[in-house]
């Protein structure tokens, strides 16, 4: 009996380390055409840059990085000097390093980005034409090859849209069950700023999507800021412009949902009448709000039984936040793009304690993705 458990504590020891180290935190750092991988401590927050960056042959510039949900693949948006832009599948080693060449590689010119189901099974797309008419979209689902991350498009359209001269389609997001996708559609001109959500039924075992539920959300029509997010509960939205104060405004998710079950002015917190943007924490607990007066980033507990942002910490300066998809990590930008710092965050009491950081040439443009690679 003795030897038995001390066999089963061993294995479990084993087990567990074992799964620690097959989870790799990532993210991916874009700068023109290169793509360099880092691998950051969870505990510490320190990244180390893994292998050697990946220049794309032919590329003027990468303009966008999907990670798959296990970040098992990566699809890479890249554009030519000509402007014509391509889609190209890596998969990655156990650290989340791109293995090239790619996969396969596809013409992406009209494509908006890959939004992947958390499945990692499925992929949805939009594909926008613009002719005399106006603009058309048509939402594509693809299917994904769980051995290699290939594509392949799925025979059913699964919606169009217009066509119309002002008002364009374009993918939000999914809700965490994976049950959603969040569509928009929306115009931004001459003087005009109107945006309707609306989300299509996600069927699980086949990706295929139901029709488009109405006008789930309507911002309001005016040209100052009126920025979304969807969680499992509320849909938060910040609001304001030069001649309204801001406010961030906390609905219940659900159809038409005005009024709000609670709106957070400066009143309750400083950073909601200062704030010019903000993020959601992974687990849909916190918002992320810069505060303009005060050059930090405040870290908010919405609390919607007592109606209520509470500040629980802080992080210096105003840095262009990239969540972790565990919710353990948040790497910032500062302003002048030549800075990547990294945080540990604690969920659990809502701070965040600077790790390390990371430098590089903002000259030809960047962009960062974080992933979880399991």
């Amino acid at each position: 009996m003795y030897r038995f458990f001390v066999c089963c504590l061993v294995s479990s020891i084993f087990a567990t380390s074992s799964l620690l180290h097959a989870q790799h935190h990532v993210f991916y750092l874009v700068t023109g055409p290169t793509l360099t991988t880092y691998n950051v401590d969870p505990v510490t927050g320190i990244p180390t840059q893994v292998g050697t960056p990946l220049t794309i042959s032919g590329a003027q510039f990468i303009s966008t990085l999907v990670p798959s949900p296990n970040d098992h693949f990566i699809y890479v948006y890249w554009s030519d000097a000509s402007f014509k832009y391509t889609l190209s599948v890596y998969d990655t080693g156990s650290n989340g390093l791109p293995q090239s060449p790619p996969v396969q590689t596809l013409s992406a010119t009209g494509l908006g980005p890959l939004l992947i189901h958390k499945s990692g099974k499925y992929a949805y797309v939009i594909k926008t034409v613009s002719g005399q008419s106006g603009y058309t979209e048509t939402l594509y689902l693809y299917h994904i090859n769980q051995a290699t991350g290939a594509l392949k498009r799925d025979p059913t359209l699964q919606a169009t849209y217009g066509p119309n001269l002002q008002y364009q389609e374009s993918l939000v997001s999914f809700n965490q069950p994976g049950t959603r996708l969040y569509d928009l559609w929306s115009v931004i001109f001459d003087g005009e700023k109107n945006y309707f959500y609306s989300y299509h039924p996600i069927n699980e075992t086949t990706g295929q999507l139901g029709s488009d539920v109405g006008t789930y959300f309507e911002a309001s029509n005016f040209n100052g800021l009126d920025q979304q997010y969807f969680t499992t509960n509320y849909i938060l939205n910040l609001h304001g412009g030069p001649a309204i104060p801001l406010r961030l405004n906390v609905f219940l998710n659900k159809k038409n949902p005005r009024p709000p079950a609670f709106t957070c002015t400066q009143s309750m917190l400083d950073a909601c009448g200062n704030a010019f943007s903000f993020w959601i924490s992974t687990d849909e607990h916190y918002v992320f709000l810069p505060d303009s007066a005060t050059n930090e980033t405040v870290i908010g507990y919405v609390d919607g039984s007592a109606k209520q942002i509470s500040q629980t910490g802080s992080i210096s300066g105003l840095p262009f936040l990239y969540i972790s998809p565990d919710n353990q990590l948040l790497c910032g930008v500062d302003n002048s793009g030549n800075v990547v710092q990294v945080y540990t965050f604690n969920a659990s009491s809502g701070t965040a304690t600077p790790g390390g950081s990371v430098s590089f040439n903002s000259s030809n443009g960047y962009g960062l993705f974080p992933a979880l690679r399991q």
